[in-house]
């Protein structure tokens, strides 16, 4: 069964209960699992790797806080369920996205390595060569953020430095060729 069909059926189920019981007091439990839940999500860091998710589970519990001062419980209740089952699924698929994520930073970490590789093996005529060594230079030290980053688990950081350690790459490539050919023509 699919996640969104069984997250489906839960809403339905939420629903139902919702209708048979009556709310007359304040949803204090429902409230606090809500709280806890988006708790839950926010340490499973839903907020960057599922943000709709997680900021429709956190717009339920805020509102759901204005209707329990509004005293509309039954409104707070229903909202504050909600809030938790967007939560829990929030935290369940921001572990899934962050492997997902890590996968990626990974092949991005071995793509930009190898660019630096090559350019490191580029035939570089001597008056080019104090250039080239400034590029390369930024590109390793865009690289080794890179790969702090991804020490550290900030996927999203070793992509974007990853990515620009190749687009340095490849500008310093281009650079060099187009001044080789230049050069070549005189």
């Amino acid at each position: 069964m699919s996640k969104y069909k069984l997250f489906g059926m839960s809403l339905l189920l939420i629903l139902g209960i919702i209708l048979l019981s009556s709310c007359a007091k304040p949803p204090d439990k429902e409230m606090q699992a809500a709280r806890d839940a988006v708790s839950a999500a926010m340490n499973a860091e839903a907020n960057m790797y599922v943000p709709d998710l997680f900021t429709s589970a956190q717009d339920s519990l805020n509102q759901a806080e204005a209707f329990v001062s509004e005293k509309k419980y039954g409104d707070a209740k229903r909202l504050a369920l909600f809030a938790k089952s967007w939560a829990d699924s929030a935290a369940a698929m921001a572990e899934t996205k962050k492997e997902e994520m890590k996968a990626s930073a990974e092949n991005a970490i071995k793509e930009a390595t190898a660019k630096v590789d090559s350019m490191k093996k580029m035939k570089v005529p001597a008056k080019m060569k104090k250039e080239m060594d400034k590029m390369m230079k930024m590109c390793e030290d865009t690289l080794s953020e890179a790969k702090k980053a991804l020490e550290a688990g900030n996927y999203k950081q070793v992509l974007d430095k990853a990515n620009e350690t190749i687009n340095n790459a490849n500008k310093a490539e281009a650079s060099m060729a187009k001044k080789t050919a230049g050069t070549k023509k005189k």
